[in-house]
């Protein structure tokens, strides 16, 4: 592999004039800048990316925190690699590379080789936020923690989603709703989203008259038939299903077949879900959109916006839009009717 003395000598310059054409950090004479190109491009030369961090200053690196192990459902992981897609494809352009950390929190206590951050799985109190901060890294959130400590956070509107979601089914006649619940987290490491969430149905419910419950749930058929056992105690004319547990669904609807109960005949169902992904897995299914797309690439644009100089803060909320696929319908039989 060529090295930077070598374009050097090839273009009748010094290494250093080199470093400059690369870095664009000095104007050089234009017919300067075409022999150093035009030696780099015959003698293949590449920076080393050590080097040219070091001279930056910069790595052109755009980091994504993410809390993902092999426990994480394979159908949450889709869905992340669809954030991480979007991030690529909003990056890329920018001349940013994206690099994934998802060993966890113990990453912020070395090095990080990144000059912005994308934080993902925010809890109510962020915990990692004012580590980032205080490194003076620019960051935005995907997700809403209780104080953004004066960071840029973008999110679904949670709270509109779940208001949709119940007016939905109440408007079709359902007066028992459960929610299909994600396990809970431990304690102190609350998602914000989900705490938004069920304090706005839980409202929205209130306000309708609509007897409203919120279980958490695994993803297997025994986890599903315990919490639809649960549910049963407290809503036994249960009629109508919210899922945000995705990974749970497959589940959910193979316990319902088996009861002898059918979507939308017997039970209403409307997830939450990136949509392009989720109808064609679950073709059928009423979703509220999580635009993980436009969420992403407005984060990753934040964030290399603020690195160029933008100020920080701020919150941006992407509404809550649901597309009736046919698994709503008015009441039937319900759960306890099986």
């Amino acid at each position: 592999m060529a090295t930077i003395r070598e374009v050097a000598a090839d273009a009748g310059v010094a290494a250093s004039t080199v470093s400059y054409v690369l870095s664009g950090n000095k104007k050089l004479p234009e017919p300067t800048v075409e022999r150093v190109l035009a030696s780099v491009r015959k003698l293949g030369y590449r920076p080393s990316p050590a080097a040219r961090a070091l001279s930056l200053g910069r790595t052109n690196i755009l980091g994504m925190f993410a809390r993902m192990s092999a426990a994480t459902p394979d159908e949450d992981v889709d869905i992340f690699m669809r954030f991480v897609r979007a991030a690529m494809y909003a990056a890329q352009p920018r001349g940013f590379d994206v690099l994934v950390m998802g060993r966890g929190d113990d990453e912020l206590s070395g090095d990080i080789l990144a000059d912005a951050v994308i934080v993902m799985d925010i809890r109510a109190v962020e915990p990692r936020l004012p580590h980032l901060l205080d490194r003076g890294l620019s960051t935005v959130l995907i997700g809403v923690p209780d104080d953004t400590l004066g960071a840029s956070a973008v999110d679904l509107d949670f709270d509109d989603a779940a208001r949709v979601m119940v007016r939905h089914l109440a408007r079709l006649g359902h007066r028992e709703i459960a929610v299909l619940a994600p396990p809970d987290e431990p304690p102190g490491m609350e998602l914000a989203y989900r705490q938004r969430f069920r304090r706005a149905f839980a409202q929205e419910c209130a306000q309708l008259g609509v007897s409203g419950g919120f279980h958490p749930c695994g993803p297997e058929v025994p986890d599903v038939e315990q919490w639809l056992a649960a549910v049963l105690t407290t809503q036994p004319h249960l009629t109508g299903i919210v899922v945000m547990g995705v990974s749970s669904l497959d589940a959910l609807r193979r316990v319902i077949a088996a009861r002898g109960l059918s979507v939308p005949g017997d039970l209403s169902i409307v997830a939450i879900a990136p949509i392009e992904q989720f109808l064609v897995l679950h073709p059928g299914t009423t979703v509220v959109d999580l635009p993980s797309r436009a969420m992403v690439t407005r984060a990753v644009n934040r964030a290399l916006d603020e690195l160029a100089g933008d100020p920080p803060g701020g919150v941006e909320l992407f509404p809550a839009v649901l597309t009736d696929a046919g698994s709503t319908g008015a009441p039937g039989r319900g759960l306890g009717g099986a």
